[in-house]
């Protein structure tokens, strides 16, 4: 199997959180490579919890966060999960996260199998997600 980078340039980068509207949740694909095995997205989230927790067992989340703030919940478990596609869980009821607040210029690395949610409060972030 042949890996295969990608490149995100400042401007790209820039470009695509400049197109993001004002008010979350709102996302946005930047760039997969050919096999599947990186994705770089960028988001915005809502000012409220975010109704679902996700899990994803293939990737690992990195954000970047670009600005604003919010408190992220990590770690726990999902009770009530349900697979949306293979290898991707969500539900509503997140037990035994750690909250953690985020703010302009952090960069959070949520490794695969781990629970998370975003929190009140809205940031802009570029996510990669990595296999």
């Amino acid at each position: 199997m042949i890996l295969e980078e990608i490149l995100l340039t400042k401007k790209e980068v820039r470009d695509a959180l400049a197109s993001l509207p004002a008010v979350g949740p709102f996302g946005k694909m930047v760039r997969i490579n050919s096999d599947n095995s990186i994705k770089a997205s960028v988001s915005i989230t809502a000012k409220e919890i975010s109704p679902q927790a996700e899990i994803h067992d293939n990737y690992n989340d990195t954000f970047v966060v670009f600005s604003g703030e919010e408190e992220l919940w990590v770690g726990g478990e999902i009770s009530d999960k349900q697979e949306t596609e293979p290898g991707e869980w969500v539900g509503e009821k997140l037990v035994g996260a750690r909250s953690r607040q985020i703010k302009t210029g952090d960069i959070v690395v949520i490794p695969k199998g781990v629970a998370h949610r975003h929190g009140l409060g809205s940031v802009k972030l570029l996510i990669i997600k990595t296999k």
